[in-house]
């Protein structure tokens, strides 16, 4: 004769949970990856480089670029070239200060025809710099102006 087993409860089943620590460290990786491609640069220390010339893309001070060459024109005075430095603006040969700009471009916004203004940053020159002398000339009724490379600095 068999002797009886005691009846025992069948064991508790295993509920399984799902674990979130993969999904953490997903997350981590994604974060980390995304800081690292992402431009955490200040725009006033970025350098500039752009098109000089015909047939590039220019920029004007309304900030809208525009492909192609723009129309010549038939005379040298008809453009006015500024080298853009820190903190001053070299035209002519003579060297003025930001504070001095507003008074140049309305000289040259009462001239007529209005010239051309070719904007070329000096190495030492940030994008804040050239922001601001583009903002002073649009606020004198300048809309003709450009941005070109400084072929003496490497830019």
């Amino acid at each position: 004769m068999c002797a009886a087993r005691p009846l025992l409860p069948p064991p508790p089943r295993r509920t399984r949970r799902v674990a979130l620590t993969p999904l953490a460290d997903t997350m981590f990786q994604l974060l980390i990856f995304f800081m690292l491609s992402s431009g955490l640069t200040p725009y006033s220390l970025l350098g500039l480089s752009g098109a000089s010339g015909a047939g590039g893309q220019t920029m004007t001070a309304s900030g809208t670029g525009q492909g192609g060459a723009q129309p010549a024109r038939g005379r040298d005075q008809d453009q006015q070239l500024w080298r853009i430095g820190a903190g001053d603006v070299e035209t002519n040969g003579q060297h003025f200060p930001f504070a001095q700009i507003d008074a140049l471009a309305q000289a040259l916004a009462q001239q007529e025809p209005v010239p051309d203004v070719v904007l070329v940053a000096r190495a030492e020159a940030h994008v804040q710099d050239v922001v601001t002398v583009m903002a002073r000339l649009h606020a004198q009724g300048l809309q003709n102006v450009r941005l070109a490379i400084d072929a003496e600095g490497g830019r």
